[in-house]
């Protein structure tokens, strides 16, 4: 009985193949022309890149070849489509026009023209891809896996605007894919459309060989879905990577690694993970100017050596990544704790680290004041931001720009706390000053959800929501701002 069930199965692969070679076959003979070559169709290269332009609507051709000259007529139906894979996607009728048509290749010739539609606007948004496709010739064979010629090509629409936008700093902290979720919604009702999340090395790696993406996963896959772009800060030092003198340290995991290397080879593989999906922004480590997350003292000669490691590791990955200067802080009580930004970042000049970042980073706090006012306590906040601008200017670097990656208040009972509404006047008035700033790039606000539920404790109350995700004044006038834009 299991003999005659094996010869039945055996006899119905055998008529599997049979049938799919004779398929095959057919093919192969609509395709033949004359002897024995057969003529297949399709793009010389699986992607191509088309900057997406600034206004209006343009025809650009993308070319499909023959393999050699047929000696009868080739025809080719083909889509304009949105891309189905992950990553950030082009929206039809918004980034480009789907359609449908065909191509006829006369007997001899062996190239033709597909025209794409591309509808271009002023606003940064990241790389966005849509697909065009072969799907069936008449005298010629569509290729459908890797080789010479390709039956798809991937057009990604390149940005071609200046960075600008309003952002939120985001920490996982436990949440699961349902409240992450909720937060980007929420983050989307309020006009942001960049996300800043934090690649932490020694949650990653706590050991050599352990890698654990999950948690960064979800945030990305998360920010890639309702399209915003993302800036990922790379920073910490697992414990198998710093000196065990690191121990001593209030946080062990904001001391520099033992070996550089060890970073580079990590930021390396971060890049290749992300880069595929469209992120290609990075901020190297986090206010390296103060002790607290450059102990025991700020080096800005130490910083570049970090700097120059992983930037080359990124672009090493991905050419066209930006690597910025990591967020400069504020200078609050004036000791050699917490080195001025502008005097920060001239020492960056001085050793040619400056030079080599496509940006600078600032987290210029202003609270309790607002973000104008002269009075405030910080050297380096807000007010000062034209000062940094000025130094590089004066290195002939006038034309990058400054993204301001941190910046928020305080709500609760913690001293220099604000109250809910001046925490929603210091996030608005910082975003009509930045609009009028052409050096300033992304507004980033810290953060989005509370640390926590103690109001005594200040670093727990910088989120527009509070920890259950209600929403704070400052969450419901970034709402009614972004209708009010609408």
């Amino acid at each position: 009985m299991w003999g005659a069930a094996l010869a039945a199965r055996r006899e119905e692969r055998l008529q599997s193949l049979r049938s799919s070679v004779e398929t095959f076959s057919l093919k192969l003979s609509a395709a033949r022309t004359s002897g024995s070559t057969t003529i297949t169709v399709g793009f010389p290269q699986s992607v191509a890149y088309l900057a997406e332009g600034d206004s209006g609507s343009r025809v650009e051709l993308l070319t499909v070849r023959l393999s050699g000259a047929a000696k009868t007529t080739v025809t080719v139906q083909y889509t304009v489509s949105v891309y189905p894979g992950s990553g950030y996607k082009a929206t039809a009728g918004e980034d480009f026009n789907a359609a449908t048509g065909s191509l006829v290749f006369t007997p001899g010739q062996t190239s033709a023209t597909i025209p794409v539609t591309i509808l271009g606007d002023t606003a940064y948004e990241p790389d966005e891809a849509f697909r065009v496709q072969l799907t069936s010739a008449v005298g010629a064979l569509i290729v459908r896996t890797a080789g010479q010629l390709l039956g798809q090509t991937d057009v990604i629409l390149t940005n071609d605007d200046a960075v600008s936008g309003i952002g939120m700093t985001l920490h996982l902290r436990g949440a699961d894919a349902a409240a992450v979720k909720k937060e980007f919604d929420l983050m989307s009702d309020m006009g942001v459309t960049w996300v800043r999340i934090d690649i932490d090395w020694s949650a990653v790696q706590p050991k050599r060989r352990s890698l654990n993406w999950a948690p960064t996963d979800l945030l990305v896959n998360e920010a890639v879905a309702h399209q915003m772009s993302v800036l990922v800060t790379i920073a910490y030092t697992p414990e198998w990577a710093r000196s065990t003198a690191s121990r001593l340290l209030p946080d062990p995991t904001h001391a520099r690694p033992t070996n550089l290397s060890d970073l580079a080879n990590f930021a390396s593989l971060a890049a290749r993970r992300y880069a595929p999906l469209g992120l290609h922004c990075w901020e190297v480590w986090n206010e390296p100017n103060t002790a607290k997350f450059w102990p025991t003292r700020p080096d800005a000669d130490e910083y570049g050596q970090l700097f120059r490691a992983v930037a080359t590791a990124i672009r090493g990955v991905d050419s066209r990544a930006t690597l910025l200067i990591g967020g400069l802080s504020p200078q609050y009580d004036g000791s050699a704790a917490e080195v001025p930004p502008a005097v920060y970042l001239e020492q960056l000049y001085a050793n040619g680290t400056a030079q080599l970042a496509d940006g600078i980073a600032a987290h210029p706090y202003s609270y309790p004041n607002l973000p104008m006012d002269p009075a405030q306590r910080q050297v380096g906040g807000f007010v000062d931001l034209p000062a940094l601008q000025t130094v590089m200017t004066n290195h002939g670097d006038g034309a990058k720009k400054i993204w301001i990656t941190e910046f928020g208040a305080p709500t609760g009972t913690s001293v220099n706390a604000v109250s809910e509404q001046d925490q929603a006047t210091i996030l608005l008035q910082a975003q009509q000053q930045v609009a009028q700033w052409n050096w300033a790039g992304p507004l980033m606000y810290y953060e989005l959800v509370d640390g926590g539920t103690d109001p005594t404790d200040g670093e727990q109350n910088f989120g527009v929501l509070r920890a259950d995700l209600s929403l704070k004044a400052a969450a419901q006038a970034l709402m009614d701002a972004a209708r009010a834009r609408l």
